[in-house]
């Protein structure tokens, strides 16, 4: 009984092309040209010890590159964008031509260091071989998937969102639930009325960590395990020197004003941007004098948001 266990893990592990439907009811395979007995013993060994040199192998094969450090530490990337959460949904993005991206933050679960990308770094950082979904989804049911997925802010949540082809704009309100102030679709105001096709990872797209309404959304089709996705998009980029970020972008209501607080590298003109409101909207808002003069921490009101 031991030896038919053990065959059966390692036949389980073999790829089709290694092994024959005969060859099994024989209990016989051919590996690296050799015939192997799996009633023997010490054929069942090598077996064992050929299978685990290719694994290592395989996990060792270079993949891509990156200049930046691509931050998967989970004090930052449950309560924040991260842009190896940006660097994966981008890689899904561009595989499924879907509309837009969401998984949760719980999906990464290690960075990766500057350097060359190896496939066991993908498998840290993509442990649990997540299938995508496509799904299609009614505008305001998506507001009410984004505003779930924020609603732990500023605590670390497991379902906090990593997004591509999304922007939102989201209030932390005191004594109430956070709020999305607004929502992007490829640069375009979301439609409420409008349906989009969503690629999501399987455990959300099944209504796992409370996505309800992506379990209700009509499933289109199955586009392969997150972390081959990932893999094919680093060979394709070859090396990783920036990536796109500013798609979660966090204020404060106090009163009838929306704050933002000033970020480490933020400048005028990028936060104006990331708000699609003028330099000049901004000073006379907060009074600046000198558009040089603000500092990691300051919180500016930010007109136009309601």
């Amino acid at each position: 009984m031991k030896k038919l266990i053990i065959c059966l893990v390692f036949l389980t592990i073999l790829t089709a092309n290694t092994i024959s439907a005969a060859a099994a009811v024989d209990k016989k395979i051919e590996l690296n040209g050799e015939s192997i007995n799996l009633e023997d013993d010490e054929q069942i060994m090598k077996l064992k010890e050929e299978i685990e040199k290719k694994s290592e192998k395989e996990k060792d094969m270079i993949i891509g590159s990156t200049v930046i450090f691509l931050n998967g530490q989970e004090n930052h990337i449950r309560n924040s964008e991260s842009n190896l959460g940006c660097l994966i949904t981008d890689a899904v993005l561009a595989k499924t031509k879907a509309e837009a991206v969401i998984i949760n933050s719980r999906t990464i679960n290690a960075s990766i260091a500057k350097g060359l990308i190896s496939m066991r770094d993908i498998k840290r950082a993509l442990p649990a071989q997540d299938e995508i979904i496509i799904k299609e989804i009614k505008g305001s049911k998506l507001v009410e998937v984004l505003e779930h997925s924020i609603s732990k802010y500023p605590e670390n949540a497991s379902f906090f969102p990593q997004l591509s082809g999304i922007k939102i704009i989201f209030a932390e309100i005191e004594g109430a639930a956070n709020k999305i102030l607004k929502v992007l679709v490829n640069s375009k105001p979301l439609k409420e009325n409008k349906y989009y096709l969503i690629a999501t990872n399987d455990s959300l797209a099944q209504g796992g960590d409370g996505f309800k309404k992506l379990a209700q959304a009509k499933k289109i089709k199955n586009s392969g395990r997150l972390d081959q996705i990932f893999k094919e998009y680093l060979q394709e980029k070859e090396i990783i020197e920036k990536v796109k970020a500013n798609r979660i972008i966090a204020v404060s209501k106090v009163g009838n004003n929306y704050f933002y607080r000033i970020q480490k590298g933020d400048y005028l003109y990028l936060i104006a941007n990331k708000f699609s409101v003028s330099v000049k909207k901004i000073m006379q808002a907060n009074n600046l004098k000198n558009i040089s003069l603000i500092y990691e921490g300051q919180k500016l009101i930010i007109p136009g948001l309601r």
